[in-house]
């Protein structure tokens, strides 16, 4: 079979396909044929080595993929041969099969394209989970939202409107700007252009906003932070901006490390805000919880309340553009890869 590796820590010329064994099913595993893998800027990350508990090169990498399943072993009743499935991984979706155990499968209505089940997961669950569960967002409230012309951004953005939270929305281009509009943001701020921290004082008559939703990090934590009205929330899960938009560029990475503020415990309390971060690689022992709410997911997706924003499609040979694109910001939506 075919799979993708990452030969060396690097650009995304690093990335090169190799023939490999098919691997078998352990008994309690299926193997699944990939028909469609999402990218997330995790892959960026992994790919350039600052991503946490990654191995050494070489290795496979990707967290998300979707397919159908191809084998099971012995001990396996669910899902069964033939299901269409989403499936997560702690790496190694790059490749044509993967092997998996079952609590890491979401079974799929066959309508559903793989494209579009490659699309679903790692982008909604990150939005569900940091609005959803760890901000509890109420209606009415206001969000300031980062990078909302990406995937977990239109995602969030598609939650916000079902949830009738008002959103502030940032993006880098006018292009997102119109995209985040159109997803029913009720403010876009193109951060190119404007300082976003006046903005939002401007917008909200000082008060501020209720949640912080952040994949960036870095010196936006300081500003975001002194946004939050009373009782509000930051919600950091990620850290995007320790990445050039080609390659690492090592001083800015320390620039953004250090311009990340000490949040002094008792300056927390006086003010009544709250400050959580999570990723979702770290949480795949809560399976039974993920699989609820992708359940919610796929019932909203049914209802037409979400529907992801795929802005590329590229093909499993055209991986180091795909990641090209990723890196450069330049993506809109949810970029997706073909394997077959």
């Amino acid at each position: 079979m075919k799979s993708i590796v990452v030969t060396k820590f690097g650009p995304p010329g690093v990335l090169k396909i190799e023939h490999r064994p098919l691997p078998e099913p352990a008994a309690d595993e299926a193997r699944v044929q990939v028909k469609a893998i999402g990218l997330n800027f995790a892959d960026v990350m992994a790919r350039l080595g600052v991503y946490p508990s990654i191995p050494s090169p070489p290795f496979v990498p990707g967290i998300e993929f979707s397919g159908v399943v191809e084998k099971v072993g012995r001990s396996v009743s669910s899902p069964h041969v033939g299901a269409h499935v989403a499936g997560f991984t702690k790496q190694g979706a790059y490749s044509e099969f993967i092997c998996a155990r079952p609590e890491t499968l979401m079974e799929l209505p066959d309508a559903l394209s793989f494209e579009e089940a490659a699309s679903i997961g790692v982008t909604y669950l990150t939005a569900y989970h940091g609005m959803i569960t760890l901000s509890n967002i109420q209606r009415g409230e206001r969000m300031l939202l980062h990078a909302a012309a990406g995937g977990v951004g239109t995602a969030a953005l598609q939650l916000a409107k079902h949830l009738s939270v008002e959103v502030i929305a940032t993006a880098g281009s006018d292009e997102k700007i119109k995209l985040a509009r159109t997803l029913g943001a009720a403010h876009a701020i193109n951060y190119t252009e404007e300082d976003f921290s006046e903005r939002v004082r401007a917008l909200s008559n000082g008060y501020g906003v209720d949640v912080v939703m952040d994949s960036v990090g870095g010196s936006l934590i300081r500003r975001g932070w002194n946004l939050l009205a009373p009782m509000g929330r930051y919600i950091l899960f990620g850290f995007a901006s320790v990445t050039g938009r080609s390659r690492i560029n090592r001083l800015r990475a320390v620039k953004e490390i250090l311009a990340v503020p000490l949040l002094y415990p008792p300056n927390i309390v006086s003010k009544n805000r709250m400050f959580a971060g999570f990723n979702l690689y770290f949480l795949s022992h809560k399976t039974e919880y993920f699989k609820r709410a992708f359940e919610n997911i796929l019932e909203w997706r049914a209802a037409g309340i979400v529907k992801p924003v795929i802005g590329r499609v590229f093909a499993f040979d055209q991986m180091a553009e795909a990641h090209a694109v990723l890196q450069s910001r330049q993506s809109i939506g949810k970029v997706v890869v073909q394997v077959s």
